[in-house]
């Protein structure tokens, strides 16, 4: 029996190793072994900020370690003066200093209110289920009292690196050639996304110049992919009414980390350029990760400053592949375990109602063969997975196309059919 079972095991990871090497092109599971354990034990602060009396000025939040001499490790920034914060780090012990930047520079100076004070530290499962007052959200007040004292060491040259690496992720120019998004920084978001997040990587890029008379565009690829995913369809684009935008994120993370520095990208270059509204692209697992960004925005009581949704190829019930994510010594990236159809992210996607301005376009594809998927597919993923009944029923239009799950993205059909969306949203 003991080998039986022991077979048995061997089998489901090979199905995942198969499952996974179709979705990335990419091999070396054991790179990310590590990754992903220290994941597990990344700590988490989050809570309300706010100032007392009207707000003035966004605030900053630094989490900064305590000791002799204290260094920043993570900054946001909440920009309407009240919201939420999120931080993370990996273990230590850690200080919030909180502090009303008026003049915007995103540093502590003369005659701006600031708190001091310690957080409860959580995981980063937190992210989707958000913590109440009672298992550990931290409110914090800036009160309209003496500011209080803060360590300069805070803001010495690590504090300054991570703003350097937050000018460059929110709203940076970008190129779809140029090498940040090239096959080997593909995969490092998958295998070692730690190494990604620090050295820059990610971000909310513009590929011209900022324009206000253009409607944002926001493209978001899928696990395993990147910007590049999208070249033909932002060749499509009428670039007289839209403006892209590409997400590039670590898709070896846990999908509601991805979430997160979505929702925090377009949630501050709405609070910089005040865009009326905008579109959201999104491929494949970029779908899953979408529909929780405006969770996320939904639950901090913000509007989310887009009104058309589109998805292409996502797998709405996840991949049977991703039940055996956990299966053998070695882990596999969060997102894959995020994928397993009965996972608390893809369960508490549904929870929050799809904000009731936000309009959806559901495009799949049926043109697979892959014996190693159930039932029609798309050579990837399921078209029963990718029309849930209830997503489908939700979807303000459902189109179906013959090509597979990379296919698609080449189409004329869809990139017609894509465009004549986008045209009567217009309107």
């Amino acid at each position: 029996m003991r080998g039986s079972l022991t077979m048995g095991s061997r089998w489901r990871r090979i199905a995942v190793v198969l499952a996974l090497s179709m979705l990335t092109g990419a091999c070396g599971l054991l790179q990310v072994d590590g990754q992903m354990r220290r994941l597990d034990v990344a700590m988490y602060f989050t809570g309300i900020v706010q100032t007392e009396g009207e707000a003035r000025a966004p605030i900053v939040v630094v989490l900064h370690t305590v000791d002799e001499s204290p260094k920043a490790v993570y900054v946001d920034v909440v920009p309407r003066g009240k919201g939420v914060y999120h931080l993370a780090a990996p273990p230590g012990r850690y200080a919030i200093l909180a502090f009303e930047d008026l003049n915007r520079n995103l540093r502590l100076d003369a005659g701006e209110r600031a708190v001091v004070r310690q957080g409860t530290a959580l995981g980063l499962d937190a992210i989707d289920n958000p913590p109440t007052p009672a298992t550990g959200l931290d409110s914090i007040l800036i009160a309209s009292s003496t500011p209080a004292t803060v360590d300069p060491a805070i803001f010495g040259a690590p504090y300054a690196a991570l703003l350097k690496l937050r000018a460059e992720e929110f709203g940076a120019p970008a190129t779809i050639a140029e090498e940040r998004f090239s096959p080997e920084r593909v995969r490092q978001g998958l295998f070692e996304p730690l190494r990604f997040l620090r050295e820059g990587r990610s971000g909310l890029f513009m590929l011209e110049p900022y324009n206000r008379e253009r409607i944002p565009v926001i493209f978001v690829h899928g696990i395993g992919g990147s910007p590049r995913d999208w070249e033909h369809v932002i060749e499509k684009l009428d670039r007289k009414r839209f403006q892209p935008w590409v997400f590039f994120y670590p898709s070896g993370v846990p999908m509601s980390y991805s979430a997160m520095l979505l929702s925090n990208a377009v949630d501050d270059l709405y609070y910089r350029y005040a865009f009326a509204t905008s579109i959201v692209v999104a491929h494949s697992m970029g779908g899953l990760v979408v529909r929780g960004a405006y969770n996320i925005s939904e639950r901090e009581g913000r509007t989310p400053p887009v009104h058309h949704v589109v998805t292409i190829s996502t797998p709405w019930l996840g991949h049977s592949a991703g039940r055996w994510a956990n299966v053998g010594p070695t882990r596999v990236p969060g997102s894959w375990i995020d994928m397993a159809p009965d996972s608390p992210y893809l369960h508490e996607l549904t929870v929050v109602p799809r904000p009731g301005q936000v309009r959806h376009t559901l495009f799949f594809g049926y043109g697979g063969r892959s014996p190693l998927v159930g039932g029609n597919n798309d050579g990837i993923v399921a078209v029963q997975s990718m029309l849930d009944p209830d997503i489908q029923s939700r979807a303000d239009a459902v189109v179906g196309f013959d090509e597979d799950h990379m296919s698609i993205l080449r189409s004329d059909a869809m990139n017609e059919r894509l465009a004549r969306r986008l045209q009567e949203e217009l309107r």
